[in-house]
C-alpha cells in the first residue's frame, strides 16, 4: 500500500471519526428537547463552539503528554496550545495547522523506551479520561447547562484521542499511533529517536565524555530529513567537537547545512552558532540546544 493511500484511508478515518462526534452532539441535543432551553444552555452551546475554534480538545491532548511525560522523568522543551507556542521562555503565535505540539526530553539516560511510550500515549490516554468524566457527569447528576457542555464537549475529547492513536505518516509527521507501535517494534526511526533521547538523558546533568561514541554512530539507517536523523546529526557534531576532532565536527555540520530545509528553529539557530565556531567569529551565547553547549565546552578544554 502506497503513502498516498495510506493518507487518504487517514482522512477517511478522520472524517468519520469526527461526523461520529458530531452527530453524538445532535443526539444529546435531540434527548433535550423536551426541554425549556434558556440562556445558560445557549451559552453553553457558544462555550462548545469556541472551545473547538480554539482548540482546547488538542491542548487538553498536549497537556496529556506533558504530564505523562513529567511523570516519567522528563522535561518540557516546547509545546503549543491553542494557537500560541511556548518556547524557551517566549511565547509566539503558531499557526492554525501546527495548533498542538509538545516536545520533552528526559532528565537522564534511564528507560528511554519506557518515557517515550508514556509521553506517547500520556495525549490519547488523558482525552479518554476526561471524556469519560464528562460524560459520567452529564449521565449521573441532574440536568443543568454546565452539565450539558460536559455532555456535548466529551466527544470531541473522544475523537481527537482516537484520531492520535490512528497509525499514520502524514506531511507534519507520524501520529501518536504510529511512533507507539514503532516504538513497541523497535522500527529504525523510533530506535534513532530512542538513542537522541538517550544521550541527551546523559547530557541534562553530565558531559559527552558520559556517552559511548557507539550510541550515537552505530544506527539503524533512516532517511535524512527525519527530525530524529537531524538532531543525531547534531549531537554526532557535538560529540566529535567535545573530543577534539573538529574535521569530522565541521564536516558533519556541513552536511546539516546542506538540509537546513528541514531543521528546525532552534536547531538552524544552533547549526549558525557552529558555523561561526569554524570560521572564527564566534561568541559565547547562554542559548545551548536542550541544556547541551559543546561550544562551551570544548572552549573550556582548550584553557
Amino acid at each position: 500500500m502506497s503513502g498516498k493511500t495510506k493518507r487518504i484511508l487517514y482522512r477517511i478515518a478522520d472524517l468519520t471519526l469526527y461526523a461520529l462526534a458530531a452527530v453524538s452532539m445532535v443526539a444529546i441535543l435531540l434527548a433535550q428537547r423536551g426541554r425549556n432551553f434558556g440562556a445558560g444552555d445557549w451559552a453553553a452551546g457558544i462555550v462548545i463552539f469556541l472551545c473547538i475554534g480554539l482548540q482546547i480538545p488538542a491542548a487538553i491532548h498536549e497537556l496529556g503528554h506533558l504530564l505523562f511525560g513529567w511523570f516519567a522523568g522528563m522535561k518540557c522543551a516546547s509545546v503549543t496550545l491553542c494557537y500560541l507556542r511556548f518556547e524557551g521562555g517566549r511565547v509566539r503565535f503558531a499557526l492554525p495547522s501546527y495548533a498542538g505540539s509538545a516536545a520533552m526530553y528526559p532528565k537522564n539516560g534511564n528507560a528511554i523506551r519506557a518515557k517515550a511510550i508514556a509521553f506517547t500515549v500520556g495525549g490519547a490516554v488523558t482525552g479518554f479520561l476526561v471524556g469519560g468524566v464528562l460524560f459520567a457527569l452529564f449521565f449521573a447528576l441532574p440536568y443543568h447547562p454546565a452539565l450539558l457542555f460536559c455532555g456535548l464537549f466529551a466527544p470531541f475529547l473522544f475523537y481527537e484521542s482516537l484520531r492520535a492513536m490512528i497509525p499514520a505518516e502524514l506531511p507534519a509527521g507520524k501520529t501518536d499511533g504510529a511512533v507507539f507501535w514503532g516504538l513497541i517494534k523497535k522500527a529504525p526511526e523510533e530506535e534513532v529517536m530512542v538513542r537522541v533521547l538517550t544521550a541527551q538523558g546523559i547530557l541534562y546533568r553530565g558531559t559527552f565524555s558520559d556517552i559511548p561514541k557507539a550510541l550515537l554512530f552505530e544506527t539503524p539507517v533512516v532517511r535524512e530529513d527525519l527530525p530524529a536523523f537531524l538532531s543525531l546529526l547534531m549531537l554526532r557534531m557535538q560529540h566529535l567537537l567535545f573530543a577534539a576532532d573538529e574535521e569530522g565536527a565541521e564536516e558533519i555540520l556541513h552536511r546539516l547545512n546542506g538540509l537546513g530545509e528541514y531543521l528546525s528553529e532552534e536547531e538552524a539557530r544552533e547549526a549558525e552558532r557552529y558555523e561561526k565556531y569554524f570560521t572564527g567569529e564566534f561568541q559565547s551565547k547562554p542559548s545551548p540546544l536542550h541544556g547541551v553547549n559543546a561550544l562551551e565546552e570544548r572552549l573550556a578544554r582548550k584553557k
